[in-house]
């Protein structure tokens, strides 16, 4: 299959996705428009058979035909039974809310003729409306998971209201009808499934994208393989380069080292999918990326560049989502300017045009003043100088470094031969020392007095006769009377002197007195001569080794002490690597950069004042649904976000009201899309946005609560093979793009470039420093992420001895509640609020939030605990969905299962829900269940009570 062609098939997907949730709403308003949402005047049912009279009839026919006529889609109209329905409000405010307890689609018969007779409902598709049954009719989540809708709606209606019901209208006049607040009647209706408000604008978006797919030869400027939206549905997300930079801070704790890698990838990548385990910094990276995008617009502008819309919208799937991030960006920076609140139509009303009234309001009189601005540029510039300067010297310090890196590794080579030549040279001078010290007598030699001697020696032996001489030689002798006495005698006169010489020495000579001594002599004195020239030389060699020991010694002290010059200059430069050091050490430098580029762009914003206060008053009008605005927003739309972003860089919306904040689908109308809770939304809601964004940076945790999908499993079953298999897909296609996939496509999953399988979570940045709960408390957290996360938070002071505690309650179970669990909860904020904590704080600080995984406990403890405390708020009571992304200084958790034949199954198939129920804990979480059950079960309610049993204490009541 072609991508294009796989595209529109995804997109088709989704829209069937959106549909079944218009038939499976909890609640629809009977409205009084001129289209009714709800319509039981002229509808019957006899057997299975509906009836409408031909009015009813001919009313949703022209609707669907005039809806085909307007290029829109069909009308889709349902019928349910009995009616069930709850009065909000009085007077003109008073509003009828159906609560239907299924839907059965029967939008085809107006695309066909009347029938008097009727349409057998039996032959319609039908959907369980989850939600309201076990609201009603107290199923449990278990149970609605497990509906089965495939064998039929009488089959369904038999299997879930446990009875027999031969017909549709038997099971009407029959079922048992809820009590209480609730009015019922024991009729059927029509109702709308195209107006779900939960839907409506994100419906909006994405038929208008599947439209443009549609168009021949569609070239929109997103469908290229570089956009964030094409990146998300095909990309595989590369890892972050190390040698990044990036510019600006918020007022904030520095990035970390995993905080620094996605604000790095960022700067060079379309999509970033970040994965933030709770309390890891997401918010602190959101808020440094904003203020990187505030300094560019700035710098661009000081430079002398074209000024570009500089839009940031930052998107969340829940209230509490959004409201953290508005309380951590509003503490440090202007609420006048810099943020403007978004979302549903109250907000707009209430908090959103208010401030844009209120901006326009200072720039009617707040006058532009050149040398204000003058100034604000060059303290700007001064800013961006000295990161510049730190950069200039990074650079020069890495050039000098290898430089002197060179040198000192030549000095270690020049060092290292000198060393081997001083070895050598000193191992031959303790040899030639040895030898020396053999011959040591002969230091003070007389040598001049026995080479005299020698000399004489070797005379007298010439003069002494011989046998062999000759007659005139023996003639000679007779005449001078030369005898062997006299020759003895001559030769002591002769060496006397020397004799005397060598006395004192010690080698004294004896003067020889006849031939055999002269014999013993002149050998002695020939050894004597040979020892002392042995020791001459020798002494000669000692002392030339001993000159080049110390040309040697010398030389290499100069390069010793030239190698410790170098070493020093190495020493002196930063440790570490720059790129991993500068948003940490240099983040005051950041920071004022920061605070300087939104001080110039304020006196930016006065100096183009017309053009602002036209853009605010202009998308104020917008935002109002003014038809002109509209249209001036169409044809201008980028000068007009340009301006408004100047003063408001920063919208937050909710993902469902994007569309009230952007109401046209246009391409790359959002500079940086900031996305959290990423992991529970799902794959189909943040497509529109990132169609409409040029940047984004994803972030979520699959670990935690999956997206909510109230649908049985029978019907995702049914939407597997209709949206997939039977239109040309497969299932690998299935679990990466299907909302109903929620363990393998979530909006997380498929920014991080996950397969499908439900192992792989993709490619995300992991954010793996926490910082946020007590050590005790994340520890059971840490081993659900990769590599274990790395516990940073101080082990906090408290009123409790422990941060971890765990109350053993038998319970029991009384429609779908558990009444001593709520009984011990309550007794435990009791004795808490004693210990200093609050069930209503401003700053959040000290509050409780109490919460189950069954929506009947979590609702029969807010009403328990909202009648004890009047105070205590009902967002901080609820299911654990319901905290997702949230956090309270103390968490009581009431599992309420307790018996041994439930499965338990409904808490442990995943870690992802007691991993959030405990994370939400700042300093204190308490279990209070069935112990003894909760351990049995295995899984994560054992290695929890375990945990708590190890690191915290277990109490009974």
């Amino acid at each position: 299959m072609l991508e294009s062609e796989k595209l529109i098939q995804i997109i088709q997907a989704w829209l069937g996705y959106i549909r079944l949730e218009e038939l499976t709403q909890a609640e629809v308003e009977r409205s009084s428009d001129i289209y009714s949402k709800v319509v039981d005047k002229g509808v019957q049912l006899v057997g299975n058979k509906l009836l409408l009279d031909s009015e009813v009839f001919t009313q949703f026919q022209q609707q669907q035909q005039a809806a085909k006529r307007g290029n829109k889609n069909d009308v889709q109209v349902a019928v349910a039974f009995p009616q069930i329905y709850r009065i909000n409000g009085k007077g003109k405010e008073q509003r009828l809310k159906y609560l239907p307890l299924f839907t059965i689609d029967i939008s085809p018969i107006f695309k066909g003729n009347y029938r008097k007779t009727g349409w057998d409902l039996t032959e319609y598709e039908f959907q369980p409306v989850v939600v309201n049954l076990m609201r009603l009719y107290g199923l449990e989540e278990e149970q609605a998971e497990s509906l089965i809708v495939a064998s039929g709606i009488l089959k369904f209606l038999e299997d879930t209201f446990k009875g027999r019901f031969p017909t549709l209208r038997d099971f009407l006049e029959l079922v048992d009808l809820p009590e209480g607040k609730y009015k019922t009647s024991r009729q059927p209706y029509l109702l709308r499934c195209d107006f779900t408000p939960y839907n409506a604008l994100l419906k909006q978006d994405i038929q208008e994208i599947f439209k443009e797919l549609q168009q021949p030869d569609c070239n929109s400027e997103w469908l290229t393989e570089t956009h964030p939206a094409m990146q998300y549905l095909w990309g595989e997300p590369q890892s972050p380069r190390h040698e990044v930079m990036f510019w600006g801070a918020f007022p904030d704790h520095a990035p970390d080292e995993f905080q620094a890698s996605v604000l790095k990838h960022a700067q060079e990548n379309l999509l970033t999918a970040v994965c933030g385990p709770p309390g890891t910094g997401k918010t602190e990276v959101f808020l440094h990326l904003i203020a990187q995008q505030v300094v560019d617009r700035a710098l661009r502008l000081v430079r002398g560049k074209d000024d570009a819309n500089n839009l940031i919208l930052f998107v969340g799937t829940n209230n509490s989502t959004i409201k953290k991030f508005q309380q951590r960006l509003t503490i440090n920076s202007s609420a006048q300017q810099f943020y403007l609140p978004g979302g549903n139509q109250t907000i707009i009303r209430k908090s959103t045009l208010p401030k844009l009234q209120s901006c326009q309001d200072w720039l009617r009189n707040a006058e532009f003043n050149q040398s204000a601005w003058s100034k604000a540029k060059l303290e700007l510039l001064q800013a961006e100088s000295e990161i510049q300067q730190l950069i200039e010297q990074d650079r020069f310090n890495t050039v000098q470094k290898v430089t002197d890196a060179e040198l000192r590794s030549q000095l270690d080579v020049e060092i290292q031969s000198l060393n081997n030549e001083i070895a050598a040279k000193s191992s031959e001078l303790q040899a030639l020392t040895e030898q020396l010290s053999s011959l040591s007598d002969y230091a003070n030699f007389p040598l001049d007095a026995y080479q005299q001697i020698r000399e004489e020696l070797s005379q007298a032996e010439r003069e002494l006769p011989k046998e062999s001489d000759s007659i005139t030689k023996r003639a000679l002798n007779w005449l001078n009377a030369t005898t062997d006495q006299r020759i003895f005698r001559r030769l002591a006169l002769r060496i006397n002197a020397a004799v005397l010489n060598t006395l004192a020495s010690s080698h004294p000579f004896q003067i020889p007195l006849d031939r055999l001594s002269l014999t013993t002599a002149q050998a002695s004195v020939n050894q004597k001569l040979d020892f002392s020239q042995q020791w001459q030389n020798l002494n000669r060699k000692v002392t030339e080794i001993q000159t080049q020991l110390t040309a040697f010694n010398k030389k290499r002290e100069l390069k010793q002490a030239e190698h410790q010059q170098i070493q020093k200059q190495i020493d002196s430069y930063p440790q570490g690597d720059f790129y991993n050091l500068f948003y940490r050490d240099h983040h005051q430098l950041q920071l004022e950069l920061f605070q300087r580029a939104w001080a110039f762009l304020l006196q930016e914003v006065l100096r183009r004042k017309e053009s602002v206060m036209r853009a605010l008053e202009t998308y104020g009008s917008v935002l109002t649904g003014d038809g002109g605005a509209l249209l001036k927003l169409s044809t201008d739309g980028d000068a007009i976000f340009r301006d408004l972003s100047l003063i408001f860089p920063v919208i937050s919306s909710s993902l469902q009201s994007i569309r009230n904040m952007l109401p046209i689908l246009q391409p790359n109308s959002v500079k940086l899309a900031l996305v959290d809770e990423a992991g529970t939304t799902l794959v189909h809601q943040l497509f529109p946005l990132l169609v409409r964004s040029q940047r984004a940076v994803v972030a979520g945790d699959p670990q935690q609560i999956e997206p909510i999908v109230n649908l049985c499993d029978d019907t995702i079953k049914q939407y597997l093979k209709t949206a997939f298999l039977d239109m040309g897909m497969g299932n690998e296609d299935y679990y990466r793009y299907a909302p109903t996939a929620k363990y393998t496509a979530t909006a997380y999953h498929r920014a991080a470039g996950a397969s499908g399988t439900e192992s792989d979570l993709g490619n995300g940045i992991i954010l793996s420093n926490h910082y946020r709960c007590t050590p005790p408390i994340i520890q059971f957290c840490s081993p659900n992420y990769p590599g274990g996360l790395q516990i940073l938070s101080g082990d906090q002071q408290t009123a409790t001895v422990k941060h971890l505690l765990a109350y053993h309650v038998e319970g029991s179970h009384t429609h779908n509640t558990n009444p001593e669990e709520i009984d011990a909860v309550e007794t435990i904020i009791a004795s808490l609020l004693k210990h200093g904590y609050s069930t209503n704080s401003d700053d959040n600080s000290k509050t409780i939030g109490v919460m189950s995984p069954f929506s009947q406990q979590a609702n029969a403890l807010k009403y328990r605990l909202s009648n004890r405390w009047r105070n205590f708020s009902w967002d901080d009571i609820g299911t654990v969905h319901t905290f997702q992304g949230g956090e309270k200084a103390a968490i009581i958790f009431s599992p309420y299962q307790c018996h041994q034949e439930h499965s338990f199954w409904f808490l442990n198939r995943k870690p992802n829900l007691l991993n959030t129920a405990v994370s939400r804990a700042r300093e204190l979480f308490i279990l209070v269940g069935n112990l003894r059950e909760l351990e049995l079960a295995g899984g994560e309610t054992k290695r929890l009570v375990e945990h708590i049993r190890q690191y915290g204490e277990i109490r009974s009541e």
